[in-house]
């Protein structure tokens, strides 16, 4: 009788083939457990068979310690601890955040967690706890940085404001607010802390237009909202800005002495004590050969020259009440600036020399305001190099003048 030969190869590829057939028919869910350690990873034993989501789409299975949810568009993935209650808070996947894309993960800060789901996500630490995040609020907190920005972790979930128009979260270090015309802006620090106590979006000022933004590169701090804007320095402290002047830059000659943004920095740190944001709108360069020693007569308010007068009549880019400063190498006779200008052409002369007090000074006098004999204020008739104690001051009263002018407008 002859013996069966069996060949060893092709019962080691028969074997090969079924256990990937088993493998292969694993649940995705199964496949994610067995990877995290299975019964005796961290997850523990599970609790439930694998089941259907009540949505009908996915799948889940409940463990001792947590729970992975699977999704044939997302994939299986784990979710645990305060991060899964607060999700299941909302309804697991039917709720807004839907499924999870990641398993929960370990924030790059070293210090919190989050799982990222379909519709957002939630953040924990041990000191916020387990918040969740989601739509351009989350879409900002993102381009901030996330948790390693100056906001650090949300304190809030995302909620309706009292006004019931927009929505906002609340972070260990400011917040974002949203409503469908302003987008999303953050709000932060000494800025947050007076619009909170003005009444937040409910306020005067509204809801915020911007984030937090660096005024002309100096120390000044501003956030503009819809009906004004607030602005912060170490020197001023904190100003609520309801009017503006809108200011257009025409250079003959650049400044020397002081950088531009050094002097719109100053002039808004003084003029911000007025409540007044000034606004740098276009800068344009001027070929003027003839005129970058311009004749500026006696500079008395009400009369130009006809160099002034053909100076002025540079007006590009400019609307309505907008102010022009002309950079020029120097005024004959010489001054540090000029302030007279013809009828209707609201501006001013400042030669490349000047301090940085002069551009807000000689605005000063376009809104009005007169020299004084003080060199502690802005309006010294001694010269603006001469001020002693800067910033320079603003008295209410002229403080009152340059709101009432018609070149101010309300924001």
């Amino acid at each position: 009788m002859s013996k069966l030969k069996i060949d060893p190869a092709m019962v080691r590829t028969e074997l090969n083939l079924e256990i990937l057939k088993n493998f292969q028919f694993q649940h995705p869910i199964t496949l994610k457990y067995q990877a995290l350690g299975g019964p005796g990873g961290w997850l523990g034993p599970n609790t439930t068979p694998i089941n259907t989501c009540p949505d009908g789409v996915g799948s889940y299975q409940h463990y001792a310690n947590g729970s992975i949810y699977y999704h044939p568009s997302t994939g299986a993935h784990e979710v645990h601890g305060l991060i899964r209650a607060r999700w299941q808070s909302f309804g697991w996947e039917r709720s807004f955040l839907g499924y999870p894309l990641t398993d929960e993960s370990a924030c790059p800060d070293g210090i919190g967690r989050y799982n990222h789901f379909q519709g957002g996500s939630i953040y924990w630490s041990p000191s916020s706890g387990a918040w969740e995040v989601h739509g351009a609020i989350r879409s900002k907190y993102s381009s901030l940085g996330w948790e390693r920005s100056f906001l650090r972790y949300p304190l809030t979930n995302e909620n309706t404001t009292p006004d019931g128009i927009g929505r906002y979260n609340h972070f260990q270090g400011g917040s974002i607010y949203w409503t469908p015309s302003t987008g999303a802006h953050e709000v932060h620090g000494l800025i947050r802390q007076h619009w909170a106590s003005l009444g937040w979006e409910k306020s005067v000022l509204g809801y915020p237009t911007s984030d937090e933004l660096v005024v002309f590169g100096g120390d000044g701090r501003i956030s503009h909202f819809q009906k004004g804007s607030i602005y912060w320095s170490p020197t001023a402290g904190v100003r609520v800005l309801r009017e503006r002047v809108r200011v257009h830059v025409k250079i003959l000659e650049n400044p020397t002495s002081f950088t531009l943004n050094q002097q719109f920095a100053a002039m808004q740190e003084v003029w911000a004590v007025s409540g007044i944001r000034v606004d740098w709108v276009t800068t344009e360069n001027l070929n003027l050969p003839t005129l970058t020693d311009v004749d500026v007569g006696g500079c008395f308010m009400g009369q130009t020259t006809a160099e002034q007068n053909s100076l002025f009549g540079n007006r590009n880019f400019m609307a309505g009440n907008d102010l022009v400063v002309y950079y020029v190498r120097s005024t004959v006779p010489g001054y540090n600036g000029c302030a007279a200008h013809p009828p209707g052409r609201p501006g001013c002369v400042v030669v490349r020399s000047a301090s940085r007090w002069t551009l807000g000074h000689e605005f000063g006098h376009v809104l009005g305001l007169n020299h004084v004999n003080n060199n502690d204020r802005l309006m010294t008739g001694n010269g603006t190099f001469n001020i002693t104690n800067p910033p320079p001051d603003l008295t209410s009263a002229e403080s009152t003048t340059m709101r009432n002018s018609n070149l101010s407008t309300p924001l």
